[in-house]
């Protein structure tokens, strides 16, 4: 039997990009979830370093904000963008993050569907394991803010620490999933324990993260979270402090809007094998 033909797929890839041992959690779900839902392997593409004579420079982009990368090659299923200033190719749109994403679009004259939802809505339907709850909060710093926070609270009791950079999907995924509730400064440590019904909150723990910080706003929007008020951080905040924030905000979406983003992805998916219902 001839080999399945490798999906061309771009992700913000730490490895490649930026030299590191690892990639980071949230980018390297587009890999392992378009591989999940295509049945076939993937490819890892640049889309403004293909090669000139290539004749067919087809590409797709998933999970991320990863739209300032995309060209006129470029297939978009689910990516938006990283803040309100750049410039976005006319590529073809099958879906995007959130409302903020298609917003930026239309107003650069692009045309885009009002299909949303992060690909990582749909990691329950591909990884469901039965994992024993072992604390009582999880924290996820961005990659960025790791170092400070892992310093902060790593030898506190009822806590896991949890880091983003990874090369093992899986692996990562059980640890979010072993937590009761889950404070986040990474997007993705927010999506992903939301579409397995874990409480999480969104807390900046610094400015580093870069972007304008619209990614979140498009998420919560996608799943009709308007209005979030962001907890204030404190240097030297204890757990129960942390814990005192899923008082007084939405901490999880309603389970029909994340199931409604995930048909309206598997519907409108590019690379969809045909053996996935919807």
């Amino acid at each position: 039997m001839a080999r399945a033909k490798d999906i061309p797929l771009f992700w913000w890839s730490e490895i490649r990009l930026m030299g590191k041992q690892r990639e980071n959690y949230g980018d390297l779900l587009s890999k392992y979830l378009v591989e999940k839902i295509s049945g076939r392997p993937v490819k890892w593409v640049h889309p403004k370093k293909k090669a000139w004579y290539k004749l067919n420079k087809t590409h797709y982009l998933a999970a991320g904000s990863i739209l300032a990368q995309a060209t006129s090659d470029s297939i978009v299923w689910g990516s938006g963008i990283v803040d309100r200033k750049l410039k976005i190719a006319n590529s073809k749109f099958y879906a995007v993050r959130g409302p903020e994403t298609r917003k930026y679009l239309i107003e650069q004259g692009l045309d885009c569907p009002e299909v949303y939802g992060d690909p990582a809505v749909l990691l329950p339907d591909f990884y469901a394991p039965k994992i024993e709850k072992k604390y009582e909060l999880g924290i996820i710093p961005h990659y960025v803010d790791f170092k400070k926070i892992s310093a902060e609270y790593q030898n506190v009791e009822r806590v896991k620490i949890i880091d983003m950079m990874t090369l093992d999907i899986e692996k990562t995924t059980d640890d979010i999933l072993a937590c009761e509730k889950i404070i986040s400064s990474s997007l993705h440590g927010v999506i992903v324990p939301h579409t397995y019904g874990i409480p999480a909150i969104w807390m900046q723990f610094s400015d580093k993260v870069f972007g304008d910080n619209i990614k979140y706003k498009d998420y919560f929007k996608s799943v009709d979270i308007y209005n979030y008020k962001i907890p204030k951080y404190r240097y030297g905040m204890k757990i129960d402090d942390l814990l005192d924030c899923f008082e007084k905000d939405q901490v999880l979406p309603d389970s029909d809007r994340i199931k409604e983003l995930r048909n309206g992805l598997i519907n409108n998916c590019p690379f969809r094998n045909s053996n996935i219902n919807s």
